[in-house]
C-alpha cells in the first residue's frame, strides 16, 4: 500500500520497495513491478540516501547529466533497468527505513518541483508509517521473550522447590533411614516429586499458549491430604478437616498447596509442624497453610510479596506467591495472608464451594 500510494501521486504504474538489509539496500515489496527487483548488494546507495535524503532522477543519470553524488551512487542494475524513472528515500527521524524506485509513467516526463516537494513530504510520511509497523513487530517480538522469559522463570522456581524438597528428604534420611514409618514417607515423597517432575516436562513441551480448562468439581480434602502425605519426609506436617467440593483444577490446586507448603517449610523451624486446614465458609472453600515460622512485616506483605522476582530469601526466583495467586484467581477465586513478624504466616484459598447435588451428578 505504500509502494501505490507513492506512485498514485506521479501516475506512476508501478514501483519497488527498497528496505534495509545490513548496510545496503535488498528488495521488500512491490506493486506492478516488471522490472529488476535486485543486483548486487552496494552500500553506496544506501548511505548517500540516509545522508542526502536526495530524490534521484534516474534518466538524469543514465544521460550523466545528474549531480556527481547520484551519479556515483546508483548501482549498475537501476541504470540498466530502463523502466525505473525515479528513487524517492524514506527518512524517520535522521534514519533511513527504505527507499521506492518508481516506475517510468505513460506519460515520458522529467519531474519538476512540485514533484520533488510532494514526494518529498509523501516520503517522509510513508517513512514514519514503515518505521510504526517495525516498531510494533520490535514489540510484539519482545513480547514473546517476556512470554518465554516468563515461563521460563516458573520452570526454573519450581525445579528450586523440587531440589530443594529433595535436599530435606536426603537429610532427614541419614537420621530416620532405620525407620520403617520414614521410609514409607520418602517414599511417597519421591512418587510425589516424580510426578511433578514429569507435569514440569510436559509443560516444557508445550510449544503453544496453555488453553482453559473448564472448572471442575474437585475433592478438596484429598488433595490437602496428598500434599500433606508426600511432604511428611521433608517436614511434619498436620492435616485437619472434613469432606469439601470446591469448584476449580485439582492440578493447579496442587500446584498451589505445594508451593505454599514449600514456602512455610523454608519459613520454619525443622520441628516446627505446618497446618493444613480445610473448613466451608458460607458459599467458599477455605484452605490454610499455616506455619510459625519467621514471618514477613506488613510492609513486605503490602508491596512486594506478590510482585514478580522480589523475594525476601536469599536464595529466592520472587514467584512463588505471585503465581500462585495467579492460579487460584484462574479458579475463581482468592488468596489471602495473615503474617506476623517473628509469630508466622497463614496463606488463605477461598474456592467456591460446590453443593452435594452437583458432586453427585
Amino acid at each position: 500500500r505504500v509502494v501505490k500510494s507513492i506512485a498514485d501521486l506521479t501516475d506512476s504504474p508501478g514501483g519497488l520497495l527498497l528496505v534495509p538489509d545490513g548496510a545496503s539496500l535488498g528488495p521488500g515489496a512491490t506493486w506492478n513491478w516488471a522490472g529488476a527487483a535486485d543486483g548486487p548488494r552496494d552500500e553506496t546507495l544506501a548511505r548517500y540516501l540516509a545522508q542526502d535524503a536526495r530524490i534521484v532522477e534516474l534518466d538524469r543519470v543514465r544521460a550523466g547529466t545528474a549531480p556527481s553524488d547520484d551519479l556515483a551512487s546508483v548501482p549498475d542494475w537501476l541504470r540498466d533497468c530502463r523502466e525505473a524513472w525515479a528513487i524517492v528515500p524514506l527518512v524517520h527521524g535522521g534514519t533511513l527505513v527504505g527507499a521506492i524506485v518508481l516506475a517510468r509513467p505513460p506519460v515520458d516526463r522529467a519531474l519538476d518541483w512540485e514533484d520533488f516537494d510532494l514526494l518529498r513530504v509523501a516520503g517522509r510520511q510513508a517513512a514514519s508509517y514503515l518505521a510504526e509497523d517495525r516498531a510494533h513487530a520490535a514489540l510484539a517480538d519482545a513480547a514473546r521473550f517476556d512470554e518465554f522469559n516468563r515461563r521460563f522463570a516458573f520452570i526454573l522456581h519450581d525445579i528450586k522447590n523440587l531440589v530443594s524438597q529433595l535436599t530435606l528428604v536426603a537429610r532427614n534420611a541419614e537420621r530416620h533411614a532405620d525407620n520403617p514409618d520414614f521410609r514409607v514417607d520418602m517414599v511417597a515423597t519421591l512418587k510425589d516429586s516424580s510426578d511433578r517432575m514429569n507435569a514440569l516436562l510436559a509443560r516444557l513441551s508445550q510449544h503453544g499458549p496453555v488453553r482453559g480448562e473448564p472448572l471442575q468439581p474437585t475433592d478438596v480434602a484429598a488433595i490437602v491430604e496428598r500434599v500433606a502425605t508426600g511432604r511428611k519426609a521433608q517436614h511434619p506436617i498436620v492435616a485437619q478437616g472434613g469432606p469439601a467440593w470446591a469448584l476449580g483444577h485439582a492440578a493447579r490446586l496442587e500446584q498451589v498447596l505445594g508451593q505454599l507448603v514449600q514456602n512455610a517449610v523454608e519459613a520454619s523451624a525443622a520441628d516446627a509442624p505446618i497446618l493444613l486446614k480445610v473448613e466451608t465458609i458460607g458459599e467458599q472453600v477455605a484452605i490454610d497453610v499455616i506455619d510459625h515460622g519467621c514471618g514477613m512485616t506488613p510492609g513486605f506483605v503490602r508491596d512486594q510479596l506478590f510482585k514478580p522476582f522480589v523475594s525476601s530469601k536469599p536464595a529466592g526466583f520472587g514467584i512463588g506467591a505471585f503465581e500462585a495467586r495467579q492460579l487460584v484467581q484462574a479458579m475463581g477465586g482468592a488468596l489471602e495472608i495473615v503474617s506476623r513478624e517473628g509469630e508466622g504466616t497463614r496463606f488463605r484459598i477461598l474456592l467456591p464451594v460446590v453443593a452435594a447435588l452437583e458432586v453427585a451428578a
